[in-house]
């Protein structure tokens, strides 16, 4: 289902056209004037969902990570960047990262700039002998990994 792409391949044209969230393993200064370019709002998701957790009593906060995840992306209307995520690696939470993405994607353009590394056809957060240590198989995904 996912797929892989050159960073080469990626231009305004990829951007404008994506159902899916873009996943950028490889960032270079064309990449951000791309990213600048198509107007995509850098959104500090770490800052906002920390906020919005703290007002939830702590034994309620992993079953209402979700929702809060989806009401700061309701209150952004242009396409989305995504830099500052890596709380939904957080394991008190049970988030899968890739999946937000994806319903971000249903509802505006979604970029983000992957903060850990391609191994293979996986994406991998943290490394395996950490709490965070997640990895995602590409092609489990409906992704486009920008290498």
């Amino acid at each position: 289902m996912g797929v892989t792409i050159n960073v080469s391949m990626l231009n305004t044209n990829v951007l404008k056209k994506a159902t899916t969230p873009i996943i950028l393993c490889s960032f270079s200064n064309r990449v951000a004037k791309l990213m600048e370019s198509g107007k995509f709002v850098p959104l500090n998701l770490n800052i906002k969902l920390a906020e919005a957790l703290l007002k939830i009593p702590q034994s309620q906060r992993s079953r209402k990570a979700n929702d809060e995840i989806m009401k700061i992306v309701s209150e952004c209307h242009d396409p989305t960047f995504l830099e500052d995520y890596e709380i939904l690696f957080d394991p008190r939470y049970d988030i899968d990262a890739i999946k937000v993405f994806i319903e971000i994607s249903r509802r505006q353009k979604v970029v983000v700039k992957w903060r850990g590394r391609l191994n293979g056809n996986s994406l991998e957060y943290a490394a395996p002998e950490y709490s965070d240590y997640h990895s995602f198989r590409i092609q489990d995904y409906d992704i486009t990994c920008v290498i």
